[in-house]
């Protein structure tokens, strides 16, 4: 009797003693996995970032040194045009489209929602901080993007040109494009000064929820 019950203390402390060890997994390991990240372009990226052969995107669109789309809507030296001087900006008071200037790609895996972000308004510029323009009477945003409608679930006719303001956001399906224009308006915008209507980087972004959610929350 008293050997049985020996042996079974025996074995209640060997269980104990594994669930106790089996808490922590191990110390330390390394593991050594391939992983490759290649880098492109702004045209050749998983958000395509193009110029398009129109006369604004060829004029007033280009890659920089590190081939980041840039926009420059202003004062140009090389000027190849009618013997009139070239201009220097858009007209005050007015509203101002720019058609054609680039396209937004979605060459990824899965449908993106495509937003973008302006930086803070130049500081000579009576413009408030959420870029409304100043005009008595006027709530439109000073300088934003638009695309053109295809029809279909577009909103819109086919052609119409719907304005994306600040923050919201456009479906992009995979393998789609979208042509961007850019529209700005400057009631209430002085003509006299030099500071450029806008200067300093956008920030575009790209959610595409279908692709992974965090912590496996559902993207839905």
């Amino acid at each position: 009797m008293q050997r049985r019950k020996f042996l079974i203390g025996v074995g209640a402390t060997a269980s104990g003693g594994a669930a106790a060890l089996g808490t922590g997994a191990f110390s330390r390991v390394e593991s050594q996995r391939q992983v490759s990240i290649e880098v492109a372009n702004d045209a050749n990226a998983y958000l395509g970032m193009k110029t398009l052969d129109t006369p604004n995107s060829n004029n007033y669109v280009e890659y920089d040194g590190n081939g980041h789309l840039t926009i420059d809507v202003g004062e140009h030296d090389d000027f190849d045009g009618p013997d009139t001087q070239p201009g220097e900006g858009v007209n005050s008071d007015s509203f101002t489209w720019f058609d054609g200037m680039f396209q937004l790609c979605n060459q990824g895996k899965a449908e993106a929602n495509i937003s973008y972000e302006l930086p803070d308004p130049p500081a000579e510029r009576d413009i408030p901080g959420n870029w409304t323009a100043p005009g008595d009477g006027y709530d439109e945003q000073v300088v934003g993007f638009y695309y053109i409608s295809e029809g279909g679930d577009d909103p819109g006719e086919e052609g119409d040109r719907i304005f994306v303001p600040e923050g919201d956001s456009v479906p992009l399906p995979v393998g789609e494009c979208r042509e961007m224009g850019v529209r700005t308006v400057t009631k209430g915008v002085d003509a006299t000064t030099d500071a450029p209507l806008i200067d300093g980087d956008v920030v575009v972004t790209a959610d595409s929820p279908a692709a992974g959610a965090p912590n496996g929350t559902d993207p839905s």
